[in-house]
C-alpha cells in the first residue's frame, strides 16, 4: 500500500534523488509522454541524473515533443540502478511494463489522476479531480521552483490537450484552461500542437477506412466495436481515435477498440456516454476513468474479444 504524499512531499522525494528513471505507461499517449518529459526536462535543470522509459513503441505523431527521442525500452534482462523510479500517469503497476522489475530503485513514485489506482507504488501523489497528469506536473514544477521554458510548457500543453480531448471533454476545468493559459506565455504554439495531432496521414486514413469496416454491433445498437488486426497493425500509425467513431455512433452507450499488438497480446480500449467503463477495464488488470479507459489482455484478438465482451454485454441485459 502506498504512501500518499503532499504535493511538498512529493517535491522533496525529487530533490533529495540524484538518479531517476521516468516511465511512461504502455499504449503511450500525449499526457504520459507530454508530463514525463516535462518533468525529466525541469528535473535535469536542478542538475538531477534522469533516465526516460518506455515499455512500448511510441507513435511518430508524438515526433514533435521536445525531448521524445530520449526515450529507452529495456530488454527484460536489463538491470537499471536509480535512486527513484517515478511512473507517470499509470494506475496499476502493469501498466509500467517491464521497468517494475528492471529498474532496481530504492523507492517507487507514482504520480497520477485516475481514480482506479491500485497503489502499487512505495509512494503515490493522486489527484482524481485533475483532467490530466500534466496538471499535476505544472503544480509540481511550481512546488520545485523550476523555471518553465518553451519545451517544458509545450509537454505540458500537449497532455492537457490530450486528456481533455482538445478541451472539449467534460473532465475540462476552469483550472485546466487556466494552466493552458498560462502555459502560452512562456511561448507555447497551439496550433503546432493541433496540426501534429489532429492532421491524420494518408496510412492512417487508409488504416481507418479498413477499421472501420470491421464495425459491429451488439446489444440493439447499445455495444459498438472495431478491430485493428495483427497483419493490419502498424506502431507508426495512431489508432488511439479510432475508437471515437463507434462511440458517437446515435444509440451506442459503449465503445471499444480492440488491436493486437503482439502475438498474444492485444490491447482494449472503453470509451463510453454514462457507464462506468473504469470498473470493466480494471477487472482486467486496467483502469482509466469513468468514461475512457483501457486494459491489456495476453490472447490473441479474437479471443480477447471472446474474453471482453461478454463482461460488458452483462451491462444491458
Amino acid at each position: 500500500m502506498s504512501k500518499n504524499c503532499t504535493l511538498a512531499e512529493t517535491a522533496k522525494l525529487l530533490k533529495e534523488a540524484g538518479k531517476m528513471v521516468i516511465v511512461s505507461h504502455i499504449s503511450p499517449d500525449g499526457d504520459t509522454l507530454g508530463s514525463s518529459l516535462a518533468l525529466a526536462h525541469a528535473l535535469r535543470m536542478l542538475g538531477k541524473e534522469v533516465m526516460l522509459n518506455v515499455d512500448d513503441d511510441i507513435p511518430s505523431v508524438f515526433s514533435f515533443l521536445p525531448g521524445i527521442g530520449e526515450y529507452m525500452r529495456f530488454a527484460p534482462d536489463d538491470s537499471v540502478p536509480a535512486d527513484l523510479l517515478i511512473v507517470i500517469d499509470a494506475s496499476s503497476a502493469d501498466r509500467a511494463g517491464n521497468a517494475m522489475n528492471v529498474v532496481k530503485a530504492r523507492s517507487v513514485l507514482n504520480i497520477d489522476h485516475h481514480k482506479t489506482n491500485t497503489h502499487f507504488a512505495d509512494y503515490l501523489y493522486l489527484d482524481s479531480d485533475a483532467a490530466a497528469t500534466a496538471e499535476i506536473i505544472y503544480s509540481l514544477l511550481l512546488e520545485l521552483g523550476t523555471e518553465l521554458n518553451t519545451e517544458i510548457a509545450t509537454c505540458i500543453y500537449e497532455g492537457l490537450y490530450t486528456d481533455t480531448g482538445s478541451f472539449k471533454y467534460s473532465n475540462t476545468t476552469s483550472r485546466t484552461l487556466s494552466i493552458a493559459s498560462a502555459l502560452l506565455t512562456y511561448g507555447v504554439n497551439p496550433s503546432l500542437i493541433s496540426d501534429n495531432m489532429e492532421v491524420k496521414s494518408r496510412s492512417q486514413v487508409e488504416m481507418l477506412g479498413k477499421v472501420l469496416e470491421t464495425l459491429t454491433f451488439l446489444r440493439d445498437g447499445k455495444i459498438a466495436y472495431v478491430e485493428v488486426a495483427p497483419e493490419l497493425y502498424d506502431y507508426n500509425v495512431d489508432t488511439d481515435t479510432f475508437v471515437s467513431y463507434p462511440r458517437y455512433i446515435e444509440g451506442v452507450e459503449v465503445a471499444l477498440l480492440f488491436k493486437q499488438v503482439e502475438e498474444n497480446l492485444t490491447r482494449v480500449s472503453f470509451r463510453s456516454k454514462q457507464v462506468d467503463v473504469a470498473k470493466i477495464a480494471l477487472s482486467f488488470g486496467g483502469g482509466g476513468h469513468q468514461k475512457a479507459s483501457g486494459c491489456s489482455i495476453h490472447a490473441p484478438l479474437k479471443e480477447a474479444e471472446s474474453i471482453v465482451l461478454p463482461v460488458v454485454e452483462e451491462l444491458f441485459p
